[in-house]
């Protein structure tokens, strides 16, 4: 079992204090209203503000927790990365050879995808997530944010006569801190680096 039942838990726990609220404050104004025929009490109104800042603090706390917060892929005591190293594969469209397909929108304004075979399989990434690198500067970019190995980057370069992919998948860990926002165990990033020694061995589609 991870932690994510406590992130329920409390999530449940705001939304019922949040609508309790509610209710006592209204519940209170029609008897402060029926017994004295005033709308305004200071003591109530200073425990409804009291109760509503509570509330919301709580609610708001849980939100960041969920949604806000950033994830940082290099603490190694909040995710687990793991990292798929493959050579690349030539493919062939007529008399062209190529390393990655760059798969564009339907109005061929931009790149949507990159399709590449491997020893293994041929797969296609969404553009989002994946980069195409020429240079060897390996990691430039958005990849930067990501914790690569960079001698095994370097190695693999080398050896594979500057064609390869690196997938990286980076997991929550079972924490109480992960399991407060609901993400024990679930997905925290994923990025795919892919390296070709030119770019005319990057076809457009």
């Amino acid at each position: 079992m991870n932690w994510n039942w406590l992130g329920w838990l409390l999530w449940l726990g705001a939304l019922a204090y949040l609508c309790w609220v509610i209710h006592y404050i209204r519940v209170h104004q029609l008897m402060l209203i029926a017994k004295t025929g005033n709308r305004v009490d200071s003591k109530l109104m200073t425990r409804y503000v009291l109760f509503l800042v509570l509330a919301f603090c709580w609610v708001g706390g849980m939100y960041y927790l969920t949604f806000g917060r950033n994830v940082d892929y290099t603490d190694t005591a909040a995710v687990t990365v793991k990292t798929k190293y493959e050579t690349l594969q030539l493919s062939s469209s007529g008399t062209n050879y190529y390393y990655v397909l760059a798969n564009r929108s339907q109005g061929g304004n931009h790149v949507v995808s990159y399709t590449y075979s491997t020893t293994s399989q041929k797969e296609t990434v969404s553009a989002r997530f994946a980069q195409v690198t020429t240079s060897d500067n390996l990691v430039e970019g958005t990849a930067k944010q990501y914790p690569w190995n960079l001698k095994k980057l370097q190695s693999l370069d080398t050896n594979s006569s500057h064609a390869f992919v690196a997938e990286m998948n980076v997991t929550y860990k079972n924490t109480i801190l992960n399991g407060m926002g609901l993400r024990s165990g679930r997905p925290a990033g994923q990025f795919t680096l892919i390296r070709v020694p030119a770019e005319n061995l990057v076809e457009k589609d």
